[in-house]
């Protein structure tokens, strides 16, 4: 039968249920009947997804036989599979989240519940939730849906960026698995151990997006990663979450072997409002200056901050009589700075 078609089915009497030999041992019954008589009858109604997901908790609460139970959560997964393909993401967040947030069944029914979040949980069926997340308007429509959802919706989101044809482009998929890591950051930080440098920095992206604060630890993991391209990404994170006052890490970036990461590093030193920034650029180009051309752009970066601290700064490092090479760049293009200030 198509419980999803025929809810009132969850109101229908069972057999008496026995042992495996004979049915000699009936089932215990439930604690209140009657009561789950009449909430199956709302049940069955229909109506508001949020009056609904009411009763469905309420029955998940009291019921104690196993068919029943599993009758129940297989039209809980008819009504999020038909709101889904119904563009209702409202409705099927309603139904998700009744299901999942602070659940109120018996632990000796998790495996039935399980079953049910894979039973909705099918590739065919989260390709077509991510289309209809795609194309949502507003965007943010869905983006609670897909936060409840949670584990194995990441998971697939994740799939989707390996594969040659994803259901929508994979900036989509990114976004969507930044709405995971809002709800939990963990879904999102497993991630960051695959060994494909596409699916990290996708993941590394995504964590950036996230707005957490927990998200800063697995993002800092990938400062180090083999493939500048994820260094690239988790710099930005970092720098996101942080709201530009993570200096430490954009100094260090200045020293990547890799050109894009110490551009990147730079172009975000330039954004940082942090009064760290003058203090953090003069110790650096004072003990370890990078090449003449970058130590120009460092101290240009010093020069343009309207930082009360960046006039000193300047003059300390025009002042500096030794040094070659890059220690003599820093102290020409201080003192240049100097005079166009001056003028």
């Amino acid at each position: 039968m198509d419980f999803a078609a025929h809810p009132a089915a969850l109101s229908d009497d069972l057999p008496p249920a026995g042992d495996a030999a004979g049915g000699e041992v009936p089932e215990a019954p439930s604690l209140d009947e009657d009561l789950v008589q009449r909430l199956a009858g709302q049940f069955a109604q229909g109506g508001a997804a949020d009056a609904g997901a009411t009763v469905l908790r309420d029955l998940l609460r009291i019921e104690s036989r196993r068919p029943r139970v599993h009758r129940l959560l297989r039209v809980w997964a008819g009504k999020v599979t038909s709101a889904v393909r119904a563009g209702d993401l409202a409705r099927a967040e309603s139904w998700m989240r009744a299901l999942v947030v602070s659940p109120t069944y018996p632990a000796e029914f998790a495996d039935l519940v399980a079953e049910a979040l894979d039973e909705v949980s099918s590739p065919e069926m989260l390709d077509e939730l991510v289309v209809r997340l795609a194309a949502a308007d507003p965007p943010v429509t869905g983006a609670g849906l897909v936060a409840v959802w949670g584990q194995r919706l990441a998971r697939h989101l994740v799939t989707g960026m390996t594969v040659d044809e994803p259901p929508v482009n994979r900036r989509f998929l990114v976004e969507f698995l930044s709405w995971v890591g809002r709800e939990d950051v963990r879904l999102v930080a497993a991630y960051t151990a695959d060994p494909r440098w596409f699916v990290v920095r996708n993941v590394a992206i995504a964590l950036g997006r996230t707005g957490r604060a927990q998200a800063v630890a697995p993002l800092e993991s990938l400062l180090d990663h083999p493939d500048h391209r994820v260094r690239v990404e988790a710099l930005r994170g970092v720098f996101a979450l942080s709201r530009g006052e993570a200096v430490a890490p954009l100094v260090s970036a200045l020293s990547d072997a890799e050109p894009r990461v110490r551009h990147a590093a730079l172009s975000l030193l330039r954004a940082s409002p942090s009064r760290e920034v003058v203090g953090a650029l003069v110790e650096l180009l004072e003990r370890h200056p990078p090449a003449a051309l970058e130590a120009r752009r460092l101290v240009e970066i010093i020069a343009e901050r309207a930082d009360p601290a960046a006039p000193a700064a300047l003059e300390r490092l025009a002042g500096r009589r030794r040094g070659r090479g890059a220690a003599r760049a820093v102290r020409e293009a201080a003192r240049l700075a100097l005079e166009g200030a001056r003028r």
